[in-house]
């Protein structure tokens, strides 16, 4: 039986560690507080649990699902316990920056391979974790010129078996497509639910938003230092994307000040058939 560590305990660890045991691996959770620990042991979710990184040295697959600014300082710990022939990979949003320091830190023999499920909730402590978090959902895999084609192989059958979707992708490409998808919306959701704050009748405006606002500002409910992360691991990705989305809002923004009615309607049928259109 392959013997898994997670490192986190939060939302992702803790609904892999659900997910993974589910499916008959041993699973062993390492994380900051004991509190965590033991609330993951009573759940289910681990068949073992420490605070103390060292002991991972026997664990086949090592998960590190932490904050991106604490995957490679944690990686650092980890590699003088990993066993041979042991790959790692992490659930961190961006992928270029964590990639490229990764695979220089790994020791011979060892083998990492950068992930992402592209899934998550607001909240991120272990009390949310759910086993079929990853289910349909699709979780990307990064390939490079020095990945190990059966390390990849490896970590892919223990991933199908959360339910989740395969998707290969380089990291440049990788931190472009989740600027577009997944930081780019945060920064908009961010902006706008500061732009109602700031204004004089900002307590009856938020007392009257119904679900359309709700919606769009949902994940501005998150962890602020999580969405700092993403920020700055990706500025460059992300940066291109606001002002892409800038442009857009810019040309509409002109259209209802000309009043020209039907190039407002146009760009909203535009809007409508890409968004009826999306799987997602």
């Amino acid at each position: 039986m392959n013997k898994i560590a997670i490192i986190g305990l939060g939302l992702i660890g803790g609904s892999l560690a659900l997910s993974l045991r589910k499916a008959g691996f041993y699973v062993v959770g390492i994380a900051r507080r004991g509190e965590t620990v033991e609330k993951a042991k009573n759940s289910g979710a681990i068949d073992e649990g420490s605070c103390d990184i060292k002991d991972i040295s026997d664990a086949d697959f090592v998960f590190i699902c932490t904050p991106i600014s604490l995957i490679i300082p944690i990686l650092k710990e980890t590699t003088p316990y990993l066993k041979k022939g042991a790959i790692v990979s992490d659930v961190g949003s961006t992928k270029q920056e964590i990639v490229s320091q990764a695979e220089k830190l790994m020791p011979k023999g060892r083998y990492f391979v950068g992930g992402h499920p592209m899934t998550g909730k607001e909240k991120v402590k272990f009390e949310e974790a759910e086993d079929g978090l990853f289910k349909d959902k699709i979780w990307m895999l990064i390939k490079t010129s020095k990945t190990r084609t059966n390390a990849i192989s490896r970590l892919e059958n223990i991933i199908l078996t959360t339910g989740a979707k395969i998707l290969y992708l380089d990291p440049k490409k990788h931190d472009l497509v989740v600027a577009a998808i997944s930081h780019m919306p945060l920064a908009v959701a961010v902006s706008l639910i500061n732009t109602v704050e700031s204004q004089t009748e900002k307590t009856l405006m938020l007392y009257c938003a119904a679900s359309g606002f709700r919606d769009t500002t949902r994940i501005a409910s998150g962890d602020p230092l999580l969405g700092v992360d993403m920020f700055m691991t990706n500025k460059k990705a992300v940066l291109r994307m606001i002002k892409a989305f800038k442009v857009s809002l810019a040309t509409l923004e002109k259209l209802i000040k000309k009043e020209e009615i039907d190039a407002v309607k146009k760009e909203l049928e535009r809007a409508k058939t890409a968004r009826d259109g999306s799987p997602s």
